[in-house]
């Protein structure tokens, strides 16, 4: 993530004396990359923070960029596999922490699967409603002749 800071003259109000003065704003800007956006949309699918944090800790300008990142990604299959490689590791470590390490795995898959099924849904709305709208079947009819 870069960062860009911006210095302009900006008009503002002196309450002491009534009278507009003008004076010199910073305001600093974050340019993304393509790997923070990854990491962004990552750590919002893994569910440990809320969005409202996830905004304010990589530096995003509001909530419906981080949603449109993550949707760009998982339309996209642009993202790396959320699944790591813990075979190798899982020996390593106690009883406890592995069924830490699985439940936490079994809550992404649901989550991932939750987001499946609204996929899904919003799709056999966007085709229920193109048919009722514009009157054409869409779905394919069992039996037709190809």
């Amino acid at each position: 993530m870069r960062t860009k800071v911006k210095r302009e003259r900006d008009r503002v109000l002196n309450e002491a004396t009534g009278q507009y003065e003008w004076v010199w704003v910073e305001s600093t800007r974050y340019i993304h990359d393509e790997e923070d956006r990854v990491l962004a949309a990552l750590d919002f699918l893994k569910g440990e923070n809320t969005p409202e944090e996830l905004v304010e800790k990589h530096h995003i300008s509001n909530i419906q960029v981080l949603f449109s990142w993550v949707g760009r990604y998982l339309s996209e299959n642009r993202l790396v596999s959320l699944q790591e490689n813990n075979d190798d590791t899982m020996a390593n470590k106690s009883k406890d922490e592995q069924i830490r390490e699985l439940k936490a795995e079994l809550k992404k898959a649901r989550k991932e699967a939750e987001l499946e099924k609204l996929r899904a849904h919003a799709y056999d709305t966007m085709i229920n409603l193109a048919e009722e709208r514009f009157n054409i079947p869409i779905r394919k009819k069992s039996g037709t002749k190809q």
